[in-house]
């Protein structure tokens, strides 16, 4: 599977079924028992790990070669330069690897192999942009009632999102000094506010501990945080 287009520059990542740098690698064309001795050597066969390294050393795909075992789960021998213990941690971190151009290039429409996290960035890019169970169906490879399960449970995180995420107080102690001190309820520990709710009512002057009204700074909120309170005290402005 190659990738051609004329408006986009091509991508260095090669599809799942595309195998078309092999002809381009360093070891093509060696003996296939010179290359099994070599690539898949027999434990600590120190001259044939030597001599396959040096091999992949000037080899123009290497980085592809290594890029193909880790998303075939490959373990055995040496691909991109590395034996196999030297790949053992990139093995056990590859499906918590979140790299974007992988993301974009699946968008895209490239068929390409996706970590686990990288799968989910793009189910919450495709329910945030509105796309239908069936296009992520196709782009995922998998059915179409799964890809509107994705989507649906995705939809309700982004909502759960914007509507939880207020500013939690970075003092909660000093809060609560102050709230005893204005005469009101302290708020409940662990209890976030958006700075404009009735947790902190703007209207009561706050006062330290002599008594005297100390000068309020405004708290900003988040663009997307749009509480009832923070909509009643803009108009109330106006």
């Amino acid at each position: 599977m190659r990738y051609i287009t004329t408006n986009v520059p091509p991508t260095d990542l090669h599809g799942v079924a595309d195998i078309s740098w092999h002809a381009r690698a360093a070891c093509n064309g060696v003996d296939p028992a010179t290359a099994d001795e070599l690539y898949f050597h027999t434990p600590n066969d120190d001259y044939a790990i030597a001599e396959a390294k040096e091999i992949c050393s000037w080899c123009p795909v290497r980085r592809e070669c290594f890029n193909y075992a880790l998303d075939n789960e490959v373990k055995e021998g040496i691909w991109g330069g590395l034996t196999e213990a030297e790949r053992l941690t990139w093995h056990d971190q590859v499906e918590n690897r979140l790299d974007y151009s992988r993301v974009k290039a699946a968008i895209e429409g490239r068929d390409i192999q996706l970590s686990r996290l990288e799968r989910r960035t793009l189910t919450r890019y495709a329910s945030a942009q509105g796309w239908s169970p069936n296009r992520l169906a196709h782009t995922l490879q998998i059915g179409v009632e799964w890809a509107r399960d994705l989507l649906r449970v995705e939809a309700r995180a982004i909502e759960n999102r914007d509507r939880d995420n207020l500013a939690s107080d970075p003092n909660p102690a000093e809060t609560a000094r102050q709230a005893v001190l204005d005469g009101q309820q302290p708020p409940r520990s662990g209890q976030a506010h958006d700075g404009d709710g009735p947790e902190r009512d703007r209207s009561i002057p706050r006062k330290d501990r002599r008594g005297k009204v100390v000068a309020q700074k405004p708290k900003p909120v988040a663009r997307h945080v749009q509480t009832q309170a923070l909509i009643n005290n803009l108009r109330k402005a106006v």
